[in-house]
């Protein structure tokens, strides 16, 4: 399900495993390529049908997640962006696992590029799956409980996408510049208290990882700020929005993330008047 740059990533490894997956695209391309290591390949899949599957990648945006939950067959393997579209998914299709993809892939039209290699995470209940994704390169790493990994993502993601988005700068800013540093510790901490309510663990140290990841994407534009820089709408109410979300329902103060939420809400409500 999609074929944005998480869906190109995954149909990449199960190609060179030897799969053609059966795909459901929102804008079909004539021909999607996946760039890795200085070459590209041509990506190949067929077009899904009422097929029966073993599993479902889904990779749609997490707005979409509703709309992908009629093509859904066998185990549904849930890789997204932020806290709330896999819940949604799942709870119309309790066959549903989530999956935490840490690579860094950029996308531009039909044409994806591998710029961060990182982990796929996933549940020991779809090892098959990950067995797979291994035999064609991937980092898979299977674990008894997605969650703290999620959340992990989710403190990475507040911190780097919502700053470089609101400042149109590249990811690298974030630990370059002290004043950006110490607005994404801030962010951070807010996602700590609430993970810490939920009894969520994570498995690092979440703004040491924010250091890290930004940079080693130095030179990247994150998603969020692609999005506000094309005027189409982002992730944020399922990456800040959810700490905003889960902070009110369990009475943990979220304002930096609050702040930055509604910021970003209104560039896109801008959006197309600038």
């Amino acid at each position: 399900m999609g074929l944005g740059a998480v869906g190109s990533l995954f149909t990449y490894f199960l190609n060179r495993a030897g799969y053609v997956p059966a795909a459901v695209q929102r804008r079909p391309c004539g021909e999607y390529l996946f760039c890795a290591g200085g070459a590209c390949e041509r990506l190949r899949f067929a077009a899904a049908g009422a097929e029966e599957a073993r599993y479902t990648v889904v990779a749609v945006k997490a707005y979409d997640s509703p709309s992908a939950v009629p093509h859904l067959r066998g185990v549904a393997v849930v890789a997204q962006n932020g806290v709330g579209g896999f819940e949604a998914i799942r709870e119309a299709y309790p066959n549903s696992v989530a999956a935490v993809v840490t690579y860094g892939v950029y996308r531009e039209g039909c044409r994806s590029e591998l710029r961060g290699v990182g982990e796929i995470y996933l549940p020991r209940s779809v090892a098959e799956l990950g067995d797979v994704l291994r035999g064609g390169g991937a980092r898979v790493v299977l674990v008894d409980d997605v969650e703290p990994y999620r959340w992990l993502k989710l403190a990475v993601n507040a911190a780097i996408n919502a700053i470089t988005a609101i400042l149109q700068v590249p990811n690298g800013v974030v630990a370059e510049v002290g004043h950006a540093r110490d607005l994404a510790r801030a962010v951070v901490a807010e996602v700590v208290r609430v993970a810490d309510t939920l009894g969520v663990k994570m498995p690092a140290d979440p703004f040491e990882e924010v250091l890290r990841v930004a940079a080693a994407t130095a030179g990247n534009i994150s998603s969020t700020a692609r999005d506000l820089a094309r005027c189409v709408r982002t992730e944020v109410d399922f990456i800040n929005g959810a700490v905003v979300k889960y902070g009110e329902a369990l009475g943990v103060a979220t304002p930096v993330n609050a702040a930055l939420l509604q910021l970003i809400k209104t560039r896109e409500a801008l959006c197309g008047r600038e």
